[in-house]
Formats: structure tokens, C-alpha cells, sequence
């Protein structure tokens, strides 16, 4: 008798593993799209972030060679000088920013696109 009353509880104890497994899968299956959803959230927002530090970089560039044409002391810049350099930086921070809003505009597309493969 002692020997089916053993049984007994390590049976349901088996059960109850067996459902806490298929509970836990299935969770864990719930769960996922949202766990890729979020990722593919955090992966565009970091895209976006590093085009900003590309648009930071491309400023601090220009603004670099725009003060040292006026603060170098070897020559002193003139009027077309100083019309040269500040056309160029504008052109190149135009350039990027352009840049910038075509790889920002693909981003959205990207986005949905990744949400409509998770979901």
C-alpha cells in the first residue's frame, strides 16, 4: 500500500511539472512578439541616434575649419576667404542634413515593416 501511495504524489508531481512547462512555454511564446516588437523599436531608435551624431559631427567639422580660418594667426582671413569657407560649411551641413532626412524618412518604412513581420 505504501508502495502506490509513493507513486501517487510523485505522479502529480510530474503533472504538475508537465503543466508548469506548457505554461511556461506558452508564456514565453506570448510574450515574444512583443520582446521583437521592442527590439526592433530600440535598434531604429539607435539608428536615429547615430545619424544624429553623424549631423553633430559633420557641424563640429565645419564650425572647426570655419574658426580656424578666422583665428589662425599665420595668415589673416580675408573677406573671400572667410565667403569661402563659411559656402562650404553650408554646403557640407546642408549635404548632411539632406543625408539626413533621406536615412531618417527610411527609417519609419523599416520600422513598420519589422513591426508587420512580428506581428
Amino acid at each position: 500500500m505504501k508502495h502506490s501511495n509513493e507513486k501517487q504524489p510523485t505522479s502529480s508531481d510530474d503533472a504538475n511539472q508537465d503543466i508548469a512547462a506548457w505554461w511556461q512555454h506558452y508564456c514565453l511564446l506570448s510574450t515574444m512578439p512583443i520582446v521583437r516588437c521592442q527590439v526592433a523599436w530600440l535598434e531604429n531608435v539607435t539608428q536615429a541616434m547615430q545619424l544624429e551624431a553623424e549631423l553633430f559631427q559633420a557641424i563640429a567639422k565645419s564650425s572647426e575649419k570655419l574658426t580656424l580660418c578666422l583665428t589662425d594667426n599665420n595668415k589673416n582671413c580675408n573677406a573671400k576667404e572667410f565667403t569661402e569657407q563659411y559656402q562650404e560649411m553650408v554646403k557640407t551641413l546642408t549635404d548632411a542634413n539632406i543625408e539626413r532626412f533621406t536615412k531618417v524618412s527610411q527609417l519609419s518604412h523599416e520600422f513598420r515593416r519589422n513591426l508587420w513581420e512580428e506581428i
